[in-house]
Formats: C-alpha cells, structure tokens, sequence
C-alpha cells in the first residue's frame, strides 16, 4: 500500500509528500519524511496519513479518552474512530486479522483518529517551531494472530527507534511486587499519618494477613493549605489537594510528628517493605515557592504557563529533581516508588519543545533517578499517554485503569474493560498493575479474581478494622507471596472486537502460567441477562495443541479435553463468574496444582512425571487416569 504525507502548515496552507515505507517479516513501518521548507509546520496537526482497510469487519481502538487513561471502543465504521487512538485491532472478511501501532517518534507523536473521509493517522508536536517532519509514525502488520502481530509491531518501532525504550521481556520485574501490598489511598486519604499506618499494620498481624509491602500515598507531605482546611464531600477534597502545593517533602510536621525516617522505622518492623507515592509536579499544583522544598529544588525547576513551579524536562535537571527527592526518600528508609501525574506534557510543556524531546528526556532523568536510589523499583501511573509508554526506559509496572470506586457496579465494568484492553498494547511494554482494591466490597471476590490474572502486582486499600482474609486466601501463600501469571492478561480472540456489554457474550482474559493457562470469565452485559460462551486452550496464545486437563475453580468441574474441543459454560449474571485453569493432560495425567488458590499452576515448583514439588502444601489436586484426585 501506497501512503502520503498531507502536511498542514501554521500559516494555513497544506502541501502533500509521499512517506517512507520499510518492511522486515510482514510488518510495514510507515515514516513521514518531509524535510521542511521555511514554514512552520502546525503545532495541533502538523500533518495526516490516509489510511484504507478493505475488508474490514469489526475493530478495538484502544484510545486515550482522558489525559492519563485508555479504553477501548467497539465499532466497523472508520468514520467513528475515536480521536487519540493509540492501537487498533481489526478483523478481516476472511478471518483474518489486522494491527496498527502508532508511535511517538524523536519529535512527533502519532495517534489514529475517524474522519468523514475515513481512517487517518494523524501526527503533531505540540510544538509550532518546526519546519520538517520526519520520524516513524506507525506500524502495521496482517495475519492469523492478533496478539503476535502486536508483539511484532510494538518489537519493530522499538529497534526502529533506538531510543532506549525495551520491550517487557528484556524489563525485570521487582522481586517486592511477589508479595501482597496494601496502600494508604482509600483508607486514610490525604490524612494520611503514621499512627493510621501503624493501626493498619497492627490489624495485618491480628487478622494474620501476610502483606509485604505497603504504600504511603496522597498525602504524606508537608502541605501548608491542608492546616485547618475542612472538607465535606470527595469532590472537596479534590478541589482542595489539586489546588495546594508542597510546603515541604518531610512529612507533615503534625501527622508524622517524629519525622518520615520514624514511621518508615516503625513499618519496617512488621516485615513490611515501604513505597512512598509522589505525583511528577511535587504535588498536585506544584512547589510552593515559600517552603524549603521550593529552596532545594529551585535550580531544578520550570514554571508553567499558569504559574505551577513543576520539575524542569531537561534531562539533567529532571534527574536533579527527582534525586533531591529520591535521595530524601531512600534515607528515610524507603524501598520503592509509586510515580503520579506523568502524561502532563500536553497541559504543562505544550510549546517550549516538541512532545518527543519532552517526554524522552525527562522520562530518562526521572529513571535514572529511580534506578540510583531504587533499583528501578517503580510503579508508574497516570501515565498512558503513548508518549509516555514509548519513552520509560526500564522500568516495569504501569497502572493501566483509572482509580478503584468502592461499592460501584458501574465502575467495575468500566474498570475491566479498561485493563483487559488497554494490556494489550501496553503489557507488550509492562506488567499492568489494575490499581488496589477492597476485599469487603460486594464486587470483592470479582476484583480479586481480576486481579489474580492480571500477572501484575496485587494490592488492597481496606480501610483500617475491614481487611478481609479470607478473600486474600486464594492470592498468596502464607508468606505473601502471590500466585503471579506469567504475562500481562489480555482478552481472547473471540472478544477482541466484540463489546462484551452488549454482545451476549462473556469476557473471557486469558493468561498463562508455566505450560498450563487460565481463563476468567466476566458477564458485564448491561442488561444483566444470562451469557453462554466457551472456553478452549487455543484460546490462550503459548498453550500447544494436544489433550488437556480442564479444572473449574468455582464449581470444582474437570474433564478431559481432546485436541481442538472446548467446554461451555452459562453465567447467569452480572454476580456469576467463573475460572477455568487448562493443565496439559500427559500419559493420562495433569497436576492441577494447590486449588485453594485461583492460580493453581504457580503452586508447582518442580515436577518430573507424576512427582511434584510443592512451593507450599495445601489442597493439591492432580488428574489421573479421568479422575480428580485431592490431596491436603
């Protein structure tokens, strides 16, 4: 396929060049290679790609609906397309598949948008002083496997780039997000305080609850509006932390009395590590310029348009941001980070460089100062903008929803489908962590399976006195350590295209784990009617043909599958949902592993034939000769 290049200009006028097109096994990289004139070429749409897809059936646009997050639309009209789409997935008239991957280039940031004339990929910089636009802009590839075309494509802009960037598997995932978590968020909110920490801490030892590590979030600073400010509501809440700045980055000289290096101390004694959480800005507004974190920082710092004194982009000057603070942090005690607020390029740098030198270079401080003091042992979140996801160098978490609402149906639904989809793209990058939770809300036992095929980190956020333990029971082993899958979970292939909430059709993700894999199935219609559907090995990509054992977990089902058969299953509503856990069945035998636990496999530590090693004993089950054999 041919493409051209309709470059826009700021003085309104519009000129066409044809792009560059490479291909290496199937995959065609698309680049704009205008090599400018003395016109500035426009800042909001520097120039578009036409884009024809005969054939085409059905599609997932994976877009950017907000400045922080993603979500997928349903649809087969072009037209429709929503603005800012980030990856598209569509299905062909004859089975087959096809997969565009925008890019964020040196300079230019791509993303996919419906026009009435069709499909288009559209590319700016945010930035109006450039005359040339040059730069990768998208790859695209069509085949019988979705998941492998996207893994091929993001692998190929990634050597075609050379910026740093990695894919997931040369990444390494923390050895403390093993481990159960719990964060202060929903419990103590931005009243946050050492003797709530400690509270909390005491109840995981009564209740015996074998959390690991645990996160000191929003906010744990010194905020000088916070004293003697009320609240009523959520809402003004809100409004007062995203108009304050920090005061300074010791702890709040009232709730942390003793200092933060004293409440770390005091965590630390209960075996549990600590994270501290910090948006990009300092706080939500800034630094304020009257406090001593302001004086510290100060020769790091960029004032934005409406007067926010943030961290510099530069890439020297951002790492000497964020090292100020880190350093602080890892004399305190701390283990980890939690890093907020990072796709703010539009709404802070817009106009003082283009969008890729922006976010390439302060990404690169940011994670140079993470990797000095932490070990690279970072969550990312608020930060699903592609410019952030083509630009982190090495770390290996990023939220990939947006924040847990306890007691909310509607919000579930919204939530999983936000990270089912949104892994796709970005577990080619990172483990997706699908945020904290509650183990006593009604939609516990969903958000805990969610959860456990996630193959991220697990984390509550119960208030203080309401932890539930049994519903942690099926995570983790005795000592917190969690029963992880191997990859990030995605959907199967059969909803890849299809609206779960109006398909009559259950979500199923899938993920593996060692040989075997799993499957959860959701019903989130929202007419809340009974949904049939089937699950099936070859719904699972890695898992090869052959017999396997199938165990339910809910129900306590097995059979036997034959190559090619698939098992079917009714949930019959919105509260119905079950597990599917798909052992290879070899020489009439399958270690299904601890089914006291979601993810029965990761029990497994050796096994040669029928012998088996446990990481820790318990309910195991093992089919043999037809039959389900359980052994305490």
């Amino acid at each position: 396929m041919e493409y051209m290049l309709n470059l826009r200009f700021s003085d309104g006028t519009s000129e066409k060049s044809p792009c560059k097109v490479t291909e290496k096994n199937g995959i065609s990289a698309v680049y704009a290679d205008f090599r400018g004139t003395d016109r500035k070429i426009s800042a909001d749409h520097g120039a578009d790609i036409r884009i024809d897809l005969p054939g085409l059936v059905s599609y997932m646009a994976d877009n950017r609906y907000s400045e922080f997050w993603c979500r997928p639309d349903f649809g087969n009209d072009l037209t429709a397309v929503p603005p800012e789409t980030q990856h598209f997935i569509w299905r062909k008239t004859d089975g087959s598949w096809g997969v565009i991957v925008p890019v964020v280039s040196e300079e230019y940031k791509c993303v996919l948008t419906g026009t009435p004339d069709g499909l288009i990929a559209k590319l700016f910089s945010w930035y109006g002083e450039l005359t040339s636009c040059c730069g990768l802009a998208f790859v695209t590839a069509e085949g019988d496997d979705p998941f492998a075309l996207t893994q091929a494509c993001v692998k190929y802009a990634l050597e075609l780039l050379n910026n740093g960037c990695i894919p997931r598997e040369e990444r390494r995932y923390p050895e403390v997000f093993e481990y159960l978590g719990w964060c202060s968020w929903d419990a103590l909110q931005i009243r946050v305080s050492e003797e709530g920490l400690i509270e909390k801490c005491e109840e995981f030892k009564q209740k015996n609850i074998p959390v690991k590590w645990a996160i000191i979030d929003d906010m744990w600073a010194e905020i000088a509006k916070f004293n003697g400010a009320k609240y009523e509501t959520r809402g003004e809440m809100f409004k007062l932390m995203h108009s304050s700045s920090m005061y300074d980055f010791e702890a709040s000289y009232t709730r942390f009395p003793q200092g933060l290096a004293h409440a770390i101390d005091r965590i630390h004694s209960y075996g549990i590590k600590v994270g501290m959480w910090h948006p990009t800005t300092g706080y939500w507004y800034g630094l304020d310029p009257a406090g001593p974190a302001y004086k510290k920082l100060q020769p790091y710092t960029f004032v934005t348009s409406d007067g926010r004194i943030i961290a510099d982009w530069h890439e020297l000057n951002a790492f000497g941001y964020f090292n100020t603070i880190h350093s602080f942090f890892k004399k305190c005690g701390a283990d980890f980070l939690k890093v907020d607020n990072q796709s703010m390029t539009r709404r802070y740098y817009k106009g003082v460089e283009s969008v890729g030198k922006v976010t390439h270079t302060w990404h690169r401080g940011l994670e140079a100062s993470v990797g000095l003091n932490f070990d690279n042992t970072m969550i990312n979140c608020m930060g699903m903008a592609s410019e952030d996801m083509w630009n982190r160098p090495y770390s290996s978490i990023s939220r990939c929803s947006d924040d847990f609402q306890p007691e909310d149906r509607p919000w579930f639904t919204k939530h999983i489908l936000q990270c089912t989809y949104n892994s796709i793209l970005q577990g080619q990058f990172y483990w997706n962590d699908y945020d904290m939770w509650w183990t006593d809300d009604t939609q516990g036992i969903k958000n805990s399976l969610l959860r456990a095929v996630s193959g991220g980190p697990i984390y509550v956020s119960d208030e203080i006195g309401r932890s539930n333990a049994d519903v942690l029971k099926p995570l983790a082993f005795d000592d917190g350590r969690i029963l992880r899958c191997d990859r990030s979970g995605m959907p199967t292939k059969d909803c890849l295209t299809v609206n779960p909430e109006t398909s009559d059709k259950p979500l199923k993700i899938q993920n593996i784990v060692k040989n075997s894999g799993v499957i959860a199935a959701f019903n989130i219609t929202k007419e809340q009617n009974c949904v049939n559907g089937t699950a099936a090995p070859s719904d699972i990509p890695g898992l090869s043909g052959g017999r396997y054992a199938v165990y339910e977990y809910f129900t306590g089902e097995y059979r036997i599958l034959e190559d090619g058969e698939a098992v079917e299953f009714s949930l019959e509503n919105i509260d119905d949902f079950r597990l599917f856990i798909f052992v290879p069945y070899i020489n009439d035998f399958a270690a299904i592993g601890r089914i006291d636990k979601f993810i029965a496999p990761a029990a497994i530590t050796e096994q040669i034939g029928e012998n088996v090693t446990l990481y820790e004993n318990g309910k195991y089950a093992y089919i043999k000769d037809g039959k389900l054999i359980v052994e305490e």
